[in-house]
């Protein structure tokens, strides 16, 4: 009796075991593509942050190749389901294919992107003593010696690093601007620019480098964007059907085998919106996220401090952006209403 007792108590709690297990719903899955650069893995932290802790959904981050992503957000089954970091200035074509009316519009982005900028930049203590303001400025032999590490009489800027299209690109801008006669273009990696930034402000000595914000260096040191002419517009037969097409425009690059000889440009960069993207399959499967993400308005200070936290302070990403949620919970609010 005591057996058949322990038996059916025993039944009876699996039998409740599995209603429950069977009445229980499933959290909704998203899942954020994470790209090669610094930003997107500070941007997805904070986005995985507000919906895991606001949102009662489960967020996994899977890297992948911007065309993957895009790809997985169109078809909406829920593989990739949130682009962090869309630079529109170099994802034209996706962007219009995927988000722009008369395209699929698959996609979806937030309603106030950040604004991504490039251009030369110098140290402040620089700037202040010599007053050099303009990429114009860098076309004088004797501010050029300002720049000159290696005594040969020409001072040395960096375009980027290997295998970057801005390498050329830079050089091209130098020949525009009329510094190339002065300076030479010194490639090395993304790494060694920053150790040489380093050891410049420690000696406070010229330094001259192509860079972008948002990225943590602005956080760490004085730096001072050279102004340049205002963009009107890209020129070029490769260019045309982009929107900011002018077959006039101070902006002409082509990419041939005398890409120096065959470019001009004599503007500097657009100003890049960046943002958010998303698979519309969110409206239907996840409508709260996808209202959230519509509404998430980051600014580059935001973004460039993030990635100062991570890459120099040594912080956990995920740590990082539990303490920022927390300190900001405000503006969290303002997301999420």
């Amino acid at each position: 009796m005591m057996m058949n007792k322990a038996l059916k108590t025993v039944a009876l709690a699996a039998a409740l075991g599995l209603g429950l297990s069977q009445g229980a719903v499933a959290k909704e899955k998203v899942v954020i593509g994470e790209v090669s650069w610094d930003a997107s893995l500070a941007i997805e932290n904070v986005l995985k942050t507000v919906m895991e802790r606001h949102l009662d959904v489960d967020v996994e981050i899977i890297a992948a190749d911007q065309a993957a992503i895009w790809a997985s957000m169109d078809k909406g089954k829920g593989s990739i389901d949130i682009h962090p970091d869309v630079w529109t200035s170099s994802q034209t074509e996706p962007w219009a294919k995927f988000v722009a009316k008369g395209g699929k519009e698959s996609v979806r982005s937030n309603h106030n992107p950040y604004l991504g900028t490039d251009g030369f930049y110098i140290p402040g203590y620089i700037q202040d003593k010599y007053g050099v303001k303009t990429v114009q400025d860098l076309a004088n032999p004797e501010i050029a010696k300002l720049f000159d590490s290696d005594g040969d009489g020409k001072g040395e800027y960096w375009p980027g690093a290997p295998g970057w299209s801005g390498v050329k690109i830079n050089q091209v801008k130098a020949k525009g601007y009329g510094f190339d006669k002065y300076f030479k273009p010194v490639v090395v990696s993304d790494s060694i620019i920053k150790a040489q930034l380093k050891t410049a402000y420690r000696k406070k000595k010229g330094i001259l480098f192509y860079y972008w914000t948002p990225e943590w260096i602005h956080n760490a040191y004085d730096l001072r964007k050279l102004e340049e002419p205002e963009f009107t517009g890209y020129a070029g037969d490769s260019k045309k059907g982009h929107p900011q097409y002018n077959p006039n425009g101070c902006y002409k690059f082509n990419d041939t085998e005398n890409w120096l000889e065959d470019s001009a440009i004599s503007c500097g960069a657009p100003t890049t919106e960046v943002y958010i993207a998303y698979s519309r399959s969110l409206e239907k499967r996840a409508p709260k996220v996808a209202e959230f993400l519509s509404k998430v308005s980051l600014t580059a200070s935001d973004v460039s401090l993030w990635i100062y936290k991570i890459a120099q302070d040594g912080e956990d990403p995920a740590e990082m952006a539990e303490e920022w949620v927390a300190a900001n919970s405000d503006l969290v609010k303002d997301w999420l209403d």
